[in-house]
């Protein structure tokens, strides 16, 4: 035997995709990674949304 060691054979995007095809538990693991990142990324603006309005005198909001 040859002391060069074997790699594994890269695995395509498309063969990457079809564990999550195959694995309904990681698929929706995966959209809900994915969804709770996107909620976060929607919300995290509204906690400083008060540093960002200006006041308008004469002007009354509708809340």
């Amino acid at each position: 035997m040859t002391s060069i060691e074997h790699k594994a054979p890269r695995r395509s995007l498309w063969a990457k995709h079809k564990i999550f095809e195959t694995n309904s538990i990681i698929l929706v693991i995966g959209v809900l990674l994915v969804i709770s990142i996107g909620g976060l990324v929607e919300i995290a603006p509204l906690f400083y949304l008060r540093n960002t309005i200006e006041t308008v005198q004469g002007l009354r909001p509708y809340t």
